[in-house]
Parts: structure tokens; sequence; C-alpha cells
């Protein structure tokens, strides 16, 4: 068993022992999830054609998502998707049960995080709709397809796409869900009195309707709403009120999300007991339900958690826990890919064998037409090699285009690589030389005129020594002021982590994102060799360059620990992040490679597109690298 899993067995232990101490301060369940009635089952199993199997699919399907149990809809709508690719059923019904099933599998993705497949299944819907005619579909489809935009963090598009659906639309709960929609946008964009305004209308048509799932998650978005406006009691008894009433109507997700929030908030408040209790039964029910994207989100609480109240080593063990899930997410939507592609060519193959058979019947009805049909055969060859040439003529000129394109940017990262060479060269003699001058001044120089100093002290019967010894000392304190005047005053009068803590306040400005510091122990921190802080700091200001310039994101964290002989700095954002294995690494990175090299330290950049970045750097510390 690992040390992991044993530590989250122990404070799974320390939370029922909190609830049985302070049963009112929140609430909690230990179930295992739900299982799929027998009924349901039997009746999938029972039916007999297709449009039998979609009708017992449908509350099979309903039951799942009502639960949360993201997973099962995947895969009992996917079971319906191919059983209709194998079907001959007449293609209109084809098309009205495909979209259906693909609206439904779009929004089992999404709720999953897997935007890229959802915003697929969306887009397929709406054709699908379109050619039905459904305006009521389509419109589903646009309410999808802005959903993914938010999840995204593309607020701009998001919002821009949930107005449009409000001009086109009458349907009353597509309009509240929007309204539910924008006012987490709003929340997320700090506009508190937007988000408020939105929530208060879509709660009160989801009370009215009866829509329990749709009011807890709205006044989810209340409780988060009173918590950043600083009414942390009316916070506190919303999430409260929530977790209950999630936890006996068994929406497990909404559960999970409330009880996250809701230790938050005791960890604002001091209360670590009750909080950790609290965050470990949320994430053993996370984990009992594979729900990797709410693992992440208590992991990071737990993990802010232990360094508010000091326990380093388990907040750097929660860390190394958070990425090992982000990794798995990552795998998961390679995964998840892989099995599309396999789906989608058995349907490409279906379709050409139906190609095929068309083919066959349609070449039998015009045999009749044998001449004219000669014609066309000795006609269409020549069309075709005329268009295949100006498509090859077409296809040279771009390709020469881009190639000069590709020649020029080569020529300039050439010059900026050599200027940035010159640059390091430079920068790196003027820091040895201005070294190597404040050491002779100090150790030689200095010396020797301590040395003048001590002698002539001893010469009390001498007319007009003390004169000279004036001047002597004079001359050694100019000679101490100016040997430290050559070493970076920031770097050595300051506390490194505060001159940090300084730098990204400058950033701390409406519309930028919004950056967290954290540093532990921070007097060891401080200690550190003047040389590798100057690095270090260089390092921050390269990773706060890029995610301003390229990620887009709206929060960075970045923590800065040491511990066991090493010094660990983790920076990470929720920005649109890049693939990793096919985005070719950009002259900051380089920069950062270079500048650890000296120290021997190692970078490992976790990233993929829409999921942020998390950027991990660790650097062995040498007893040359400590402050004397």
């Amino acid at each position: 068993m690992s040390k992991s899993l044993l530590f989250f067995i122990c404070m799974l232990m320390v939370s029922l022992s909190c609830l049985a101490q302070n049963q009112e301060s929140f609430v909690g369940f230990g179930k295992l999830p739900v299982y799929t009635p027998d009924s349901l089952l039997q009746q999938l199993k029972h039916a007999g054609d297709i449009k039998e199997k979609m009708l017992a699919a449908q509350p099979l399907i309903a039951f799942h998502a009502t639960h949360g149990t993201t997973d099962s809809v995947i895969f009992y709508a996917q079971q319906m998707v191919d059983a209709l690719n194998n079907s001959t059923v007449k293609s209109g019904d084809k098309h009205l049960y495909q979209s259906a099933l693909f609206q439904t599998l779009a929004k089992a993705y999404s709720e999953q995080g897997l935007q890229d497949e959802a915003l697929r299944y969306y887009l397929e819907g709406i054709r699908l709709a379109e050619i039905l005619g459904n305006t009521a579909a389509i419109n589903e489809n646009k309410l999808g397809i802005a959903n993914v935009y938010f999840a995204r963090n593309e607020y701009n598009k998001a919002i821009e796409a949930y107005n449009d659906l409000l001009k086109t639309t009458q349907d009353e709960q597509l309009i509240h869900t929007a309204y539910e929609r924008l006012s987490v946008i709003y929340l997320e964009k700090n506009d508190l009195i937007r988000a408020k305004q939105y929530a208060e209308k879509a709660l009160l048509f989801f009370r009215q309707q009866h829509q329990l799932k749709n009011e807890l998650q709205t006044k989810l978005t209340l409780g988060i709403i009173a918590e950043l406006d600083q009414h942390t009691e009316e916070a506190f008894s919303i999430y409260n009120e929530v977790i209950k009433n999630a936890q006996a109507q068994q929406f497990f997700d909404i559960y999970i999300n409330a009880g996250q929030r809701l230790g938050d908030l005791l960890i604002k408040k001091k209360e670590y007991e009750n909080a950790k209790g609290l965050l470990s039964m949320v994430y053993a029910n996370a984990m009992q339900w594979n729900d990797l994207k709410a693992q992440l989100k208590v992991l990071n609480s737990l993990r802010t958690l232990h360094a508010s109240t000091g326990d380093y080593k388990n907040a750097y063990a929660l860390m190394t826990q958070y990425m090992g899930v982000s990794r798995e997410v990552l795998n998961r939507q390679n995964k998840k890919e892989i099995n599309e592609l396999e789906i989608k060519y058995q349907t490409v193959q279906k379709e050409k064998e139906i190609l095929n058979k068309e083919n066959e019947l349609q070449q039998q009805k015009t045999i009749k037409y044998g001449l004219l049909i000669g014609f066309l055969v000795i006609l269409l060859p020549v069309i075709g090699l005329l268009y295949l040439y100006y498509q090859k003529l077409q296809a040279q000129s771009k390709l020469n285009t881009a190639m000069d394109e590709m020649n020029q940017q080569k020529i300039t990262a050439l010059l900026k690589d050599k200027e940035l060479a010159l640059l390091k060269a430079s920068v790196s003699g003027q820091e040895k030389e201005r070294k190597r001058i404040a050491e002779e001044l100090h150790d030689s120089i200095g010396g020797n005129l301590a040395a003048i100093k001590l002698r002539l002290s001893s010469q009390h019967n001498v007319n007009g020594l003390k004169e000279l010894m004036l001047q002597v000392d004079e001359t050694y304190h100019q000679v101490r002021d100016l040997s430290h005047d050559l070493i970076p005053q920031k770097f050595t009068n300051t506390g490194f982590t505060e001159l940090i803590s300084g730098y990204l306040r400058q950033f701390d400005i409406p519309g930028n994102a919004k950056i967290s510091f954290q540093a532990y122990p921070r007097e060891e921190i401080d200690l550190i060799g003047t040389t590798l802080k100057v690095e270090i700091y260089k390092i921050i200001q390269e990773l706060i360059t890029n995610s301003q310039k390229h990620s887009l994101a709206s929060k960075v964290e970045i923590q800065l620990t040491k511990m066991d002989g090493l010094v660990k700095l983790l920076f990470e954002d929720n920005g649109r992040g890049f693939s990793v294995e096919t985005t070719k690494h950009g002259i900051g990175f380089q920069n950062i490679r270079e500048r650890l090299k000296l120290f021997d330290g190692v970078l490992s950049i976790d990233s993929f597109p829409s999921k942020g970045t998390v950027i991990d750097i660790e650097i062995p510390l040498k007893p040359e690298w400590h402050e004397a």
C-alpha cells in the first residue's frame, strides 16, 4: 500500500471523528455510488428492434444523467449509436435518434471536462437538427456550444453565444439556463452585481418549476457570490443547505462541489480540523466516482490547508498527487480520442458498404445509356487531369511562398539567437568582472589599509600621525563602500521572498490574471545564495512574461519550497495550455533551461490545450549556494 493511500485513509478516519464531535458544522456522506436499477437493465436487454431499444435506453440514460454518473451515460448512449449504425432504420428516423444521442453524449463529455469531444457532438447535432428542421434541437445545441466556450474559459465567446441564444429562443427553460450560466461567467469575471442578478432570475424560475438540481446548482453560485462579497456566514449557511439537499437527492456532483467550497471557507475561518475532515470525505467520494476534475479541486484545497498549518511535507506530497491526477486527465483525454476514432472508422466502413451497393444498382439502371456514359468516361478523366494540373500549379505556388516565409523566419530566429547569446555573454562577463573587482577591493586593498591603520595606531609619540590615521581610515571606508556597491543590493538588503512578492504585486491590476505566491519556509529560502536568488528571480520573471503573453489565464499560482536539499518551484496557470509533444518551445523556455544548467536544475512541463499549464522546477542545493 502506497504512502499517499495510507495518508488519505488516515485523513478519512479523522474526518469521521470530527463529524461525530461537531455534527452541525457540515454534512457529508460515505456511501458507495448508486447502482443501475435492475428493472431498467432488463427492459434494455429484452428490447427487440432498434425502436424498442431506443425507448428502453431513454430512462436508463436519464437515470445516470440525473445522478451525475457520466461514464454510464456515455457507455449506454454509445451503445445506442453503434446499434443505429448497424441497423437498417430509415434515414429520417435515424437522424432523429442520432440528434438526441449526440446531444446526450455532448453533455456527458462536457461534464467530464472533455470539451473538444463535446463541441464535436454539438456541431454534429446542429447539422442533424437543421436537416430535420427542429428549431428546439438547434437551440439546445447552441446552448451546449456556449457551455463549451464557458468551460474553456473563453468567456467573451460564451457571453456572445448566450446572448445570441436569448435573442432567438422563446423557450423559458433555455432562457433561464442561459441566465444561470451567465451568472457563473460574471462570477468568474468578478462582476458580482451582474452575477447575482442573473442567478436570482434563474433561481426563481427553477424553484417555480420544481427543478431541484438546477435550483441547488444556482444556490451554490449565490453562495460563492456571498463568500466573495465577504458575507461569510451567509455563504456558510448556503453551502450547508446545498450539501444536505444534494446528499438527500443523490446529486453527488453538486455535493462534491459544495463540499469543496465549504472546505475552503472553513480554511479561511481557520477551522482547520473541520476543514480537513470535510475535504478528506469529499476527496474520498470524488475517488469513488472517479471524478478527476473534482479530485484536482479538492487536492488543491488540501494542499492550501496543510501549507496554512505549516505542514509543508504533506503539502508537497499533495502537490505531487495533484500532478499525478492531472496527468491521468490527459491520459483519459487521449484514450477517449482513440475510442472515438475507432467508432468513426467503423461508421465510415459501413457508409462505404452502403455506397458500393447503391453504385451497383445505379450501374444496372444506366446500362442502356452506354454511349452517353462512354462519352462521359472519356471526357471526365480529361477534365480531372486538367483540374489536377491546375491544383498542382496552385500547390507549387503556395509551397514556394511558404518556403520563402519559413526561410525568412529561420534567418530572423538565428539573428535573435545570436543577439541573445552575445547579450548573455556580455552580462555574464560584467557580473564576473564586478565580483572580481569587489573581492579585490575588499580583500586586498581594504586589508592592506586596515593593516596600515593598525600599525599607525601604535605610534602614539610621532607628531602628525593622527591626521594621517584619519585619512587612512576614510580611505578604508571608501573602498569598503565601493566593494559593497558592486554587489546587487536588492538581493542582500531585502528578504528574497518579499522581493518576489513586490515584483508580483505590479501585476495586481484589473483585467490581469490573479497571481498568488506562497513560499515555505520563508526564513530558509531567504538564506539561499545571492547567485541562485538572482537566477530564480529571473526565471519567475520569464514565466510571468510567458503567461501574460500567451496563456490568457485568469489565475496563476506560484509555490517556492525548500525541502530535502532541494529548492522546488511550482508554477501553475489555468490558461489555454498547449500540446507538449507538438509545440516547439520558444526562447523563454530555452533561457530557463540554460539558467538551470548552471545549477544542475531540472524543468518539467505538464500541459494540454484548454487544460492550463503546470511547470515544475527542482534545483539541488549545494553548500556554496547558501549565504555566508
